[in-house]
């Protein structure tokens, strides 16, 4: 968040240092990373809150198939929620990076 509000309101100092068309890039770049980090912190929050409700308050000892849903989900569509969302995530901070340096090294 700190580097997309500093791209945003510093956009016209980096401009002059860095391609115009990177910095659009890198905006996109975050902006998906920013909704990755959303969308992972609501499914992971929401599978707790449901595990809550199915096995109860968490156990010191518990099968780690309980665990393993506590964290993820009991279904397969949570399960592939949670990864799309943290690749959105890890893909958006590669490709903000990836566009920053690459304009910052383009003469």
């Amino acid at each position: 968040m700190l580097i997309l509000g500093g791209i945003l309101i510093f956009r016209t100092n980096v401009e002059q240092t860095i391609n115009e068309y990177y910095i659009k890039s890198a905006t996109v770049s975050l902006w998906i990373c920013v909704i990755g980090c959303g969308l992972t912190y609501y499914n992971l929050a929401s599978n707790y809150k449901k595990s809550i409700k199915m096995f109860g308050i968490e156990e010191y000892e518990e099968p780690e198939s309980v665990k393993r849903a506590r964290l993820f989900g009991s279904t397969r569509f949570e399960y592939v929620s949670i990864v799309v969302s943290i690749c959105m995530l890890a893909f958006g901070l590669w490709f903000a990076a990836l566009f920053i340096l690459m304009g910052l090294l383009n003469p």
